[in-house]
């Protein structure tokens, strides 16, 4: 009879490791799965960003490249500045016999 108590110690001891490592699996499985689906949209949601941001980077680009055109330079400031035409000097120099 002792040992059939015994018996039943090691087989107690073996479904309750059994039921306590099936249980930490699955914890373990599903806590993987919502990380997984977690950085899943975290990933969606940063390409969506990129994508909305290059748009406008895009559109500054251009905007710059307009902004510093000749062009436009050219038609901001032509009733405030006033293109200075240097003059030319001539000077006359006699020779002293």
């Amino acid at each position: 009879m002792i040992r059939k108590k015994n018996n039943t110690s090691w087989d107690f001891i073996f479904y309750t490791s059994t039921i306590i490592l099936l249980f930490t699996i699955l914890i373990l499985k599903i806590s993987m799965k919502n990380e997984f689906i977690k950085t899943q949209g975290e990933i969606e949601s940063l390409n969506n960003t990129y994508i909305n941001n290059s748009g406008i980077v895009k559109e500054l680009q251009s905007s710059r490249d307009y902004l510093l055109s000749h062009e436009y330079i050219s038609n901001y400031l032509s009733d405030k500045m006033v293109v200075a035409v240097p003059e030319t000097l001539i000077i006359n120099i006699d020779r002293l016999r």
